[in-house]
């Protein structure tokens, strides 16, 4: 017997991911498991879904409002570091791109980490095929990937945030924009890219919230990476 805190329902089926959200399940204490027992004889009553839709309709707000203000400040770097193109307009066009299909994918669905995640990997490599196929000139790895790793970095943390009890779902998704970190950071000492300035910042508060959340999250996060890795 195991509980979803993501949608307040507890699942009697030997299951550790939940059937409606694909959250990973708390196990139920002992004591609760004989009032549990007595609600499924006599009925337990559906949970609260109209919370949950206002937490949807607030992150979807919450990426717009963030999109926005990223997309500002890659105009302002485009203006000041490379005037004569206009990289943050191809950018601008992404985030619309990204914007409408999170919308869709949290509204028609929920665990949606996962499709965060993928929809990262898809923006990084929408804008490598578009530097490419405009000459190569580096804009995508410079600015406008570590523009979108600080962005998936703002993304995981109002998430853990609207869903404290179950943060560490969202450890997945953190380490997988690490990994997008370290790979930008390795491709300018390869030799694949001039400026590294907004790479080391991206990278930089990437790995400062990765070790808060391995050192302050401590059990949860260690149980996390045994579920998602079997190790």
């Amino acid at each position: 017997m195991n509980k979803c805190e993501n949608c307040n329902v507890i699942v009697y089926d030997e299951t550790s991911v939940c059937p409606l959200c694909h959250s990973v399940l708390e196990e139920v204490e002992q004591e609760e498991r004989s009032m549990y027992s007595m609600l499924k004889q006599h009925g337990a009553p559906y949970p609260n879904v109209r919370r949950r839709t206002e937490i949807l309709h607030f992150v979807t707000r919450l990426i717009l409002f963030l999109f926005i203000v990223a997309e500002i400040g890659l105009i302002v770097v485009n203006y000041i570091v490379t005037p004569l193109f206009w990289w943050s307009g191809i950018s601008g066009i992404a985030m619309v791109y990204i914007y409408l299909s999170m919308v869709y994918w949290i509204r028609h669905d929920a665990g949606y980490a996962a499709k965060i995640g993928l929809q990262i990997c898809f923006t990084i490599a929408l804008l490598v095929g578009i530097d490419y196929f405009t000459g190569m000139t580096g804009w995508s790895l410079q600015w406008a990937i570590p523009g979108v790793i600080l962005f998936g970095d703002a993304i995981v943390f109002f998430l853990m945030m609207l869903n404290r009890q179950q943060w560490y779902s969202y450890t997945f998704l953190l380490l997988l924009i690490a990994i997008f970190s370290v790979c930008i950071i390795s491709l300018y000492f390869a030799g694949k890219i001039a400026s590294i300035v907004l790479p080391v910042i991206s990278a930089g508060v990437t790995g400062v919230y990765l070790l808060g959340t391995i050192i302050f999250g401590d059990r949860e996060f260690a149980r996390e990476i045994k579920r998602r890795f079997h190790v």
